[in-house]
């Protein structure tokens, strides 16, 4: 199985698939590595700076008409198509966030499986029964699309989705320094606010806090009371360290003092490094 996580990729794949031919089951759009390389792409576009990731909906266009595509490459090749992985995680403690983490991948994977895929990837145990009830079994390699573009618009812009917000910055900022503290600590990935963040997620945050503050002349972002507030290089450095200061609050003031020590310099590292990383324009992985 082979993954299309970069944007060029999206304009290749049947040369893609022809390459691997001898070896290939099928495609999997990696979907948040190809989000990441999407806004790379289109970074000095203004009208490419992206809402809040959490407000983008499941069927925006640019990832839409990709899923279209995939499948009648892939299937008209004899090929499998396999759609990506759901970032909301369920969870057995919370049953609140058990059930709304469901009902999102139920809505995503139906989705998936009307734009013909034959499956789609799960990173969660408990996703398994939901993901597979949602495909015709066992593929759909004989489907067709109705009416089909061949040369689809792969570089839609995001516009009327989503909103831009404050809140959004802070919830981006507070992911990078958590996810490189996890870095630092020996985790390649963690699951955060129900989300599974991984490098993939990192390098959408970076780069979206980069499109504000490069962008921030044309592009409206709200505050908390819905007035425009620029995104400056200052005004970042404070919300890293805002939420740096959040973040140490959290931590358990009981236990060993030389482990909360080694917690706090392992934060303040991680605040470090992921603001140079944005400042620096390193958006590459990592």
């Amino acid at each position: 199985m082979a993954l299309v996580e970069s944007h060029p990729l999206a304009f290749q794949m049947e040369e893609f698939a022809y390459h691997l031919r001898e070896h290939l089951l099928g495609l999997d759009l990696g979907r948040w590595d190809y989000m990441a390389s999407l806004i790379h792409f289109n970074l000095d576009d203004p009208d490419w700076v992206l809402p809040d990731r959490n407000t983008i909906p499941h069927d925006v266009p640019f990832f839409q008409n990709l899923r279209e595509l995939m499948p009648e490459i892939c299937h008209h090749r004899g090929v499998l198509a396999i759609g990506g992985m759901t970032a909301l995680f369920p969870s057995r403690e919370d049953a609140v966030l058990n059930a709304r983490a469901l009902a999102v991948l139920e809505q995503d994977k139906k989705n998936e499986a009307n734009c013909l895929m034959d499956g789609a990837w799960t990173g969660h145990p408990d996703q398994n029964a939901m993901a597979v009830a949602q495909f015709p079994a066992p593929n759909q390699l004989q489907a067709r699309p109705k009416n089909a573009s061949r040369y689809p618009d792969l570089r839609p812009l995001p516009k009327g989705v989503g909103k831009r917000t404050l809140q959004g910055t802070r919830a981006a900022v507070r992911t990078v320094i958590r996810y490189r503290h996890g870095v630092l600590s020996g985790s390649g990935a963690s699951l955060l606010d129900g989300y599974m963040e991984d490098l993939a997620t990192d390098r959408i945050y970076r780069l979206m806090i980069a499109q504000r503050v490069l962008h921030r002349d044309l592009t409206f972002i709200a505050d908390e009371n819905g007035q425009d507030i620029k995104h400056t290089p200052e005004l970042i450095t404070r919300l890293f360290d805002e939420e740096l200061e959040w973040l140490l609050g959290e931590l358990s003031a009981g236990g060993d003092s030389q482990e909360r020590e080694r917690e706090t310099n392992r934060f303040r590292r991680a605040r470090e490094i992921s603001e140079a990383m944005v400042t620096n324009g390193e958006f590459n992985p990592v």
